[in-house]
């Protein structure tokens, strides 16, 4: 790097990415590269179950990846958690590991990072399926009753803050695992913090299905976060 200072720190949340995660690894460090960003990647993989703990460990030298891993599972949000804490970065940048978040969005979110103390995504065209975009939306109005966020979608997963002004007002965001990016985006409303939005291209996940969100699992993921969202509320 031509910078000595760290910059940005990059959390990737993984799970069950065993066949994905190097392309995904491999187009950020070019995008990254690119900008001339001194970064660093985190990598908080979660119990994953189809070898992609080891596969990590094999690939951590070659890519200089900062590995957090589990061997069971913590859930989404604790992951993103465990990586703000080891950042030391002036700024994180936490995006999902499927491949849905396009690095060539990154210029444009640095470009505009003095604007706010929270730059989030916004997914104009969401890759994702039916079933799930209707309960988002179901969501998103709990969310809007709750907090009124100024954004568009408080759920997307392309977000870049400064450490500082997150990790004092990290015990916020233990209220919701699966959604939460409602959560953080609720706890910014919350304690008054700029936010801003940027549109993103989001894309088809690589691996063709979520590991997570699968149908039958998605009414009790929306009860239980929901009941998250009023736990933080009035935390």
């Amino acid at each position: 790097m031509v910078k000595s200072k760290l910059e940005l720190s990059v959390i990737f949340p993984v799970y069950n990415e065993r066949h994905t995660i190097e392309t995904v690894i491999r187009e950020w460090r070019k995008e990254l590269r690119r900008l001339r960003i001194n970064f660093q990647i985190i990598i908080c993989e979660d119990g994953s179950s189809d070898g992609t703990s080891q596969f990590l460990k094999k690939i951590s030298s070659k890519y200089k990846l900062l590995l957090n891993q589990k061997k069971t599972r913590r859930g989404y949000g604790q992951a993103v958690i465990d990586g703000i804490k080891l950042a030391t970065s002036e700024y994180i940048l936490s995006v999902d590991s499927d491949g849905q978040c396009d690095p060539k969005d990154l210029s444009k979110f640095w470009q505009r990072r003095l604007e706010a103390e929270v730059l989030i995504g916004w997914r104009k065209n969401r890759a994702d399926a039916l079933q799930r975009k209707i309960f988002s939306q179901l969501f998103k109005l709990v969310c809007i009753i709750l907090f009124k966020p100024p954004v568009h979608d408080p759920s997307a997963p392309f977000v870049l803050y400064r450490r500082s002004i997150i990790k004092p007002n990290l015990k916020y965001l233990k209220y919701l695992s699966e959604g939460f990016w409602w959560g953080f985006v609720g706890m910014c409303t919350k304690k008054g913090l700029k936010l801003s939005e940027e549109p993103i291209n989001h894309r088809s996940r690589f691996n063709g299905q979520t590991v997570v969100f699968k149908l039958k699992k998605i009414p009790s993921i929306a009860l239980r976060n929901i009941i998250g969202l009023f736990r933080l509320k009035f935390a």
